[in-house]
């Protein structure tokens, strides 16, 4: 049994990639470990990206075209390493900390990402859930 965290594409692929080594939420965590990488069931997806961004994303993007991005699977694992606020990397989402500090404004933590493992084969039809969960699924190992 371990923890997994449900991300939306295409963020999950990035990071299983190891393009993106940052994932963005608005609450913090103490975890530290290995976690397994959900793609959430969502099918659509609606992203911004910055050029420096963009070019780094390509390889995963181009999976979205030709229809072989994943959903709705477990595709790899990552290690949460720590969580930040205004980590420098280009995959942070940055916090004003003068309107969090009048209170106008919440924190974004970013969670620092290592080590990614991009299975060979996906564990196909898992449904996610909020937060970090427990995955009870099979293992699968990694191409490399």
């Amino acid at each position: 049994m371990s923890k997994a965290l449900s991300i939306k594409q295409p963020w999950a692929s990035l990071i299983a990639h190891g393009i993106k080594d940052i994932e963005n939420r608005t609450w913090a965590t103490k975890y530290r470990g290995t976690i397994y990488i959900h793609v959430s069931g969502k099918t659509q997806f609606n992203v911004q990206l910055t050029n420096e961004q963009t070019k780094l994303a390509i390889p995963v993007l181009k999976t979205a075209f030709d229809g072989t991005m994943p959903f709705g699977a477990i595709i790899g694992t990552v290690d949460i390493v720590d969580c930040v606020i205004n980590h420098p990397s280009i995959w942070a989402e940055k916090t004003n900390d003068f309107l969090v500090d009048i209170g106008d404004e919440k924190p974004i933590y970013n969670w620092v990402l290592a080590n990614p493992v991009l299975f060979d084969e996906p564990i196909l039809n898992v449904k996610g859930k909020l937060s970090l969960w427990e995955f009870e699924g099979k293992e699968t190992k990694g191409n490399g």
